[in-house]
């Protein structure tokens, strides 16, 4: 008070000479006299490790971050704060009396930064000396709440830390309530802590109460048969309540591209006890493990009401790749073609090197959510290698799920006229043939993976026997890894290979031959440039197909990275492959949409080139 109020009192002493009131004397000394401020406070924490340091330093106030510039008197009284908040810090962990020592230099000179010290002795282990750890009802014996109480890591004699009370609880309640105990609660859950004696007593005691099932599924909609809908129901009446079997529903139902807006209802209060009647002698004689069956489950009924989607969808895509320059997409579905779920759709695709038109009438069997057979159709004129092909076809394709992918058992019949630049001139072959594609694809993000595998193989083949031009049997395999480096980076490897037996090889049109080069095989050399090639030195495609790549990338600001590669591969006649190598760098950008690479690569065994730049966008699996 010593200095502003001198400058008070000289100011007073002045100004009364003009006759000018206090107030003005008080604002005139507050405008020289200014508080100390300051915009850093310096916090150290000694004596204790994580995770019980970076607990601490959360917990203090005088270490939090704040836009307008702190007072002294701020600073000083959230520095007074810090030893309760100390404290607090390290109770959950079981330590209840720490030793805190604390020291608060202010700023000297011209320095805007205040010293704040915390040397903390975290004092003895509160131990657990009693633990009531139990389940009654008539869900103590379930296996999941079994499970949870075994892997409990509560224990008499173990020091006290409040996240594994945290997670005893939450996971006895999620093991009861996803197992249809509805009603479970906890009759005792409290944690009685003597600080005085590091002691504390932990009661936790959950009551399951009485099982729920599920009970009749009712739909309110209007597109397709109620028996049929009912297939995409994932349980049935009487299995034991799970919410999330009825989030599954209504993201299946969701998927299925038949309905907009879908809400279900499940009230545990519209629980009704259906009483069983055939059974009731046999219960009598041959008592149940639940004793409340032989009275009648509790059942709750689950009712759906779906809006219809619009009756057609449209698609309109666009793209662009160095592989096949600007492309457009036009797509339609007609998706309520009658009340048994069959759908069409069709779709034309254009870019430089394909024009195709495709359609498929789609009919949902077996697990109506997965699985589909369909019937298609397609004409496509498209490039391979230095060969254009005409393909006019028809087949059929069963298509269905499995854990990790799909399965698609399928027929095809196709015509296609095509020229190899020989004596021949316009060839025309016949192609009818059966095959056999299974996939899998696992994956953290199917759109920019840190971590995932991908794999397919493709068999299939045609006999003169049955309508085709030539015999051959032919068979693809693929694989794909993405794993992690470190945080910011990731390694990819991608290979092919490919084999086709075939009686009259010049007989093959090109839609069978393997060609490589390009965004997605090789890079560094043009699309589908690698493979063998006739007098005129046009690429007419080859017998075998070997391909392999290896990259590493690495992010160097948000979703933007850079990335080198090494790329080998071949399309020969022989098993003896003259490999291709390109090797080059790449920008990187993991969009919304996937994926997007901008390449510069180096063909080592192309003396015409000496690099070739590369754009692709897509999923890396």
């Amino acid at each position: 008070m010593g200095t502003s109020g001198n400058v008070i009192e000289r100011y007073q002493k002045i100004l009364k000479r003009r006759h000018l009131p206090l107030f003005i004397v008080i604002a005139l000394a507050g405008a020289l006299v200014r508080p100390a401020v300051a915009d850093v406070v310096n916090v150290n924490v000694d004596g204790i490790e994580d995770p019980l340091l970076s607990n601490v330093r959360k917990s203090l106030s005088v270490a939090g971050s704040h836009e307008a510039p702190w007072s002294a008197g701020q600073i000083r009284r959230l520095y007074r704060l810090a030893p309760n908040e100390i404290k607090k810090a390290l109770a959950p962990y079981g330590y209840y009396n720490p030793v805190i020592e604390q020291n608060l230099v202010e700023p000297k000179g011209e320095s805007d930064t205040w010293q704040a010290t915390f040397r903390i002795k975290r004092g003895p282990r509160t131990k657990v000396t009693a633990l009531n750890l139990a389940v009654t009802g008539p869900g103590d014996e379930l296996p999941e709440i079994r499970e949870a109480l075994r892997t409990s890591q509560l224990a008499e004699g173990k020091r006290l830390i409040h996240a594994q009370y945290t997670a005893t609880k939450n996971a006895l309640y999620t093991a009861a309530y996803q197992a249809g105990y509805l009603d479970a609660r906890f009759d005792k859950s409290a944690i009685r802590v003597r600080p005085e004696d590091n002691a504390a007593q932990i009661d936790l005691v959950l009551d399951t109460g009485e099982r729920y099932y599920f009970g009749d599924v009712t739909f309110d909609q209007d597109v397709l048969n109620d028996d049929f809908v009912r297939r995409f129901v994932p349980f049935s009446p009487g299995e034991p309540f799970d919410a999330e079997r009825l989030v599954d529903l209504q993201l299946i139902l969701s998927d299925t591209d038949y309905f907009n807006k879908i809400a279900i209802q499940a009230e545990r209060g519209q629980a009704t006890r259906e009483a069983p009647i055939d059974d009731w002698l046999f219960d009598i004689l041959y008592p149940p493990e639940d004793p409340l069956i032989s009275i009648g489950r509790l059942q709750v009924p689950v009712g759906v009401t779906a809006e219809p989607s619009k009756p057609q969808s449209y698609e309109l895509s666009g793209g662009f790749g160095t592989d096949t320059g600007p492309r457009v997409g036009v797509g339609v579905k007609f998706r309520h073609l009658n009340k048994r779920g069959h759908q069409f759709r069709s779709d034309l695709r254009l870019s430089t090197v394909k024009q195709a038109l495709q359609a498929s009438y789609d009919i949902p069997i077996e697990n109506v959510a997965e699985d589909k057979l369909s019937f298609t159709a397609k004409v496509a004129n498209e490039e391979f290698g230095d060969i254009t092909s005409l393909v006019y076809g028809v087949g059929a394709v069963r298509d269905t799920g499995w854990s990790l992918g799909r399965k698609r058992a399928y027929i095809n019949l196709e015509r296609e006229t095509y020229d190899l630049g020989d004596d021949f001139g316009d060839r025309t072959s016949t192609l009818f043939y059966p095959g056999y594609t299974i996939t899998l694809q696992k994956a953290d993000d199917l759109l920019n993976t840190r971590k995932g595998v991908s794999a397919s193989l493709d068999v299939h083949g045609g006999s003169e026997a049955l309508a085709s031009s030539v015999d051959f049997l032919q068979a693809t395999v693929s694989g794909n890894v993405v794993l992690p480096l470190t945080s910011k980076s990731r390694l990819l490897l991608r290979s092919q290979l490919g084999a086709t037996e075939v009686d009259d090889f010049d007989q093959l049109p090109p839609s069978q031959r393997f060609f490589t080069g390009g965004d997605r095989t090789v890079r560094g050399y043009g699309y589908q440039q690698i493979s063998p090639e006739n007098e005129d030195g046009d690429n007419i495609g080859g017998q075998y197909l070997a391909v392999g790549s290896i990259e590493a990338d690495y992010k160097v600001y948000g979703d933007y990275g850079v990335a080198a590669f090494f790329d080998v591969g071949d399309a020969s006649n022989t098993t003896s492959f003259d490999l291709k190598r390109g090797v080059g760098i790449g920008f990187r950008w993991a969009s919304p949409v996937g994926q997007i690479r901008l390449d510069l690569a180096h063909p080592l065994d192309d003396p015409d080139s000496d690099f070739r730049i590369h754009f692709s966008l897509g999923p890396d699996l």
